[in-house]
């Protein structure tokens, strides 16, 4: 019997999608002097068709066990905002001269 050149014949799978959403809950400690900012993302809601969820689920799993979650949430947040490109690469050489430069006083 040959076989059949072409598209496959669609599968149930194919029309699941799988949603993590993934949510830091803190705030900072009124009773400290100086507490750190929380200027990281604060939830991420990610969808994936199943067929691409596998992968990033293990990411996820392995983050869990080794304790690094938050570390997770953090690098997905830089890479969306370097994939997006809101962040781009700047050498040390322009960085340096421009943080030497007093800035201006606010009025």
């Amino acid at each position: 019997m040959a076989e059949r050149k072409g598209r496959p014949k669609p599968h149930p799978d194919d029309f699941m999608i799988v949603a993590v959403s993934l949510e830091f809950r803190a705030k900072p400690n009124p009773k400290s002097s100086d507490p750190p900012p929380l200027d990281t993302t604060a939830a991420i809601e990610y969808a994936l068709s199943a067929a691409e969820a596998a992968e990033y689920l293990e990411k996820l799993v392995s983050a869990i066990r080794d304790r690094r979650l938050y570390g997770f949430m953090t690098q997905h947040a830089a890479e969306a905002h370097v994939g997006a490109g809101e962040w781009i690469k700047e050498t040390a050489e322009a960085t340096i001269p421009e943080a030497m430069v007093p800035k201006e006083r606010e009025k």
